[in-house]
């Protein structure tokens, strides 16, 4: 799809003006407070909900493929999301994530399994996107401390670089996350995530990036693993934001029914 047509599809449920809540872009700072600069950025990615339809492209030395499919979500404890479009084994399967526990549907077999939590840093379809990518299990602004260490330009852009290091309690499979965070919208440009023995794992960019509404949102994520050959590509083909989704659409007994 274009990027013409990506913009046609686009729908987003906000207004030009943000909440009131919602922490300033502190763009002329060169060492802004991280904690609002954080909880800004998350926001401004996620919403309070979302109802978004993508297609996740692979990318491997041996084979490439894609899949379509359907995500819903409330707030950071509930998301849903179905395989719209696939392979045979793909197509109507399901993951559901109800607080910290999350569970497959696997249609052929007409039966739901549980996840173990330690599965949240697995790859999802055969993806470079982990489970906790999909599902949003872990959280930039609660789950790790962060501190901008510079001001660089990146790619043209005015930038800050941050270092996100996981607080002791948060779940989450990496030792240190990198993110390039742009200085006029405070969106992510790119994040470098390392695992616990400080090597680099993957490098994710944000890309295709829109004014919609009062949000500034990039319609393509691309990660790159360490393994070459290898690329995972996210592009959102509408996504709706901040509205109201039944609390039913996460119940364990609609995904029991493989319902959405």
């Amino acid at each position: 799809m274009t990027t013409t047509l990506l913009a046609l599809s686009l729908l987003l449920a906000a207004s030009d003006a943000p909440p009131a809540d919602l922490p300033v872009c502190p763009s002329a700072e060169e060492k802004p407070d991280v904690v609002p600069l954080m909880a800004r950025t998350e926001r401004v990615l996620e919403g309070r909900s979302s109802i978004a339809v993508m297609t996740m492209s692979m990318k491997t030395p041996q084979y490439e493929r894609a899949i379509k499919m359907k995500l819903w979500s409330k707030g950071r404890d509930f998301a849903l999301v179905r395989v719209l479009e696939g392979g045979p084994r793909e197509t109507g399967m399901m993951t559901l994530k109800r607080e910290k526990q999350l569970w497959n549907y696997l249609p052929q077999a007409g039966r739901v399994m549980k996840l173990p939590s330690g599965m949240m840093g697995d790859s999802w379809m055969g993806s470079d996107f982990t489970n906790d990518d999909l599902v949003r299990g872990s959280s930039i602004a609660t789950d790790f401390t962060s501190r901008v260490d510079k001001t660089f330009e990146h790619e043209g852009r005015k930038a800050w670089f941050v270092t996100l290091t996981p607080k002791p309690e948060a779940k989450t499979v990496w030792g240190k996350v990198e993110m390039v965070l742009d200085r006029e919208t405070c969106v992510p440009l790119e994040q470098r995530f390392y695992d616990e023995e400080n090597v680099l794992a993957r490098r994710m960019t944000y890309s295709d990036i829109k004014k919609i509404g009062w949000r500034t949102f990039p319609m393509k994520l691309t990660i790159f693993p360490s393994e070459k050959g290898r690329q995972t590509t996210m592009t959102y083909e509408s996504v709706e934001l901040d509205l109201d989704v039944p609390d039913d659409t996460f119940s364990l007994r609609r995904l029991q029914q493989g319902k959405d």
